[in-house]
């Protein structure tokens, strides 16, 4: 079975991902770990430090990896044929994000006042820059891409759609790469990640309902 060199590409950055990890168990002093906070069973939310949150994010890159490489062609879907650079940006650059976000929980482990989504929200940007330079380029398939009735139903409208949705991408990578140098509050920056990584998803959604309806509109004409 063939793998893509995005596979290989993505095999080194899950691999520092564990090395950096693997780090920080070494170095941190004893009590020492990433801070955490979760809701426990009693109702009430919890705040500490774990030494053992330090492979969450590893083991996570490592699943991402295996699944977005092989699932595909366990289902019987090749999607190599339709949208093989956009399967391996999005492969690459998920990856890249998950080291990024290991290392910054790691420096915010040794430092207390180290702010861990300013770094977060520009690796972010990053990831929708690179996956919406390639966005345009998929071809119509059921496995990657803006899968709406309307997408699936005409190739027109999945391209039209797709090159629409690809510039939205780019210009919110953009974007929250220029809030990531900008801004420095937690909350503020963890809202205009959501906001312009949901916004152009949801706007192409939008346009391929509206290229649909003008479609349709054109064939009733004639």
């Amino acid at each position: 079975m063939r793998v893509s060199g995005a596979f290989w590409i993505s095999v080194l950055l899950v691999t520092a991902t564990l090395g950096v990890a693997l780090w920080a168990w070494l170095a941190l002093p004893p009590g020492a770990g990433v801070p955490t906070h979760y809701l426990g069973l009693d109702g009430h939310r919890h705040a500490g430090v774990s030494r053992l949150a330090l492979w969450v994010i590893p083991f996570t890159s490592a699943v991402v990896t295996l699944s977005l490489t092989f699932g595909p062609r366990f289902t019987g879907r090749v999607v190599e044929a339709y949208a093989p650079e956009l399967y391996g940006m999005i492969l690459i650059s998920v990856t890249g994000l998950l080291l990024v976000t290991e290392s910054t929980l790691i420096a915010r482990a040794f430092d207390a006042d180290y702010n861990v989504m300013r770094p977060v929200a520009m690796a972010t940007g990053v990831l929708l820059l690179a996956v919406g330079n390639y966005l345009g380029k998929a071809r119509q398939n059921a496995v990657v891409g803006i899968k709406t009735p309307w997408t699936l139903a005409d190739p027109r409208v999945w391209d039209k759609t797709h090159r629409f949705t690809g510039r939205a991408m780019f210009v919110g990578g953009l974007v929250l790469i220029g809030l990531g140098i900008a801004l420095h509050g937690g909350n503020l920056l963890g809202a205009a990640i959501a906001v312009c990584t949901a916004l152009p998803v949801l706007a192409g959604a939008v346009w391929s309902r509206v290229l649909h309806r003008q479609a349709a509109g054109t064939v009733l004409r004639h």
